[in-house]
């Protein structure tokens, strides 16, 4: 059996504790195979949001991730980096999981908005079906 070995990896926070545990898991990942990590949030893009508030969206966004880089930066990850874009999170995470050099996704079970009652989120559930690498989903 042939084993693929791991040489990206691409996590997606948005805040939530499940994204926080997704976060600590892709470092640990990254540090114990000395690999480069990525680190994506999604401002989601609706129709009735207005231009200024989707600019506030996208200040915190940037903020969010600066705060995530620096954080993988305090463990020595010196290969981190963060990808910031608008719209459906599920597919612009596709977009980035199955169009660049992506090993492994790592998501949280589920996001900001999803209840309690939800075995996984809706967007969880989208990339664990539509992506072409591998993608762990931490709880």
């Amino acid at each position: 059996m042939k084993r693929n070995r791991i040489s990206s990896i691409l996590v997606a926070v948005d805040g939530s504790e499940y994204s926080d545990k997704a976060f600590g898991y892709a470092c640990d990942l990254s540090i114990m195979k000395n690999i480069p990590l990525k680190i994506i949030n999604v401002v989601e893009e609706y129709a009735t949001v207005g231009q200024s508030i989707l600019r506030d969206l996208e200040k915190s966004s940037r903020k969010m991730l600066h705060k995530y880089k620096g954080r993988a930066q305090s463990l020595n990850i010196r290969t981190a980096s963060t990808i910031h874009t608008v719209g459906n999170a599920a597919e612009e995470i596709l977009k980035i999981a199955n169009g660049k050099d992506i090993d492994t996704l790592v998501i949280g079970r589920k996001g900001k908005y999803g209840t309690s009652k939800d075995m996984l989120g809706g967007t969880s559930y989208k990339l664990v079906h539509y992506s072409k690498c591998t993608v762990t989903v931490v709880k």
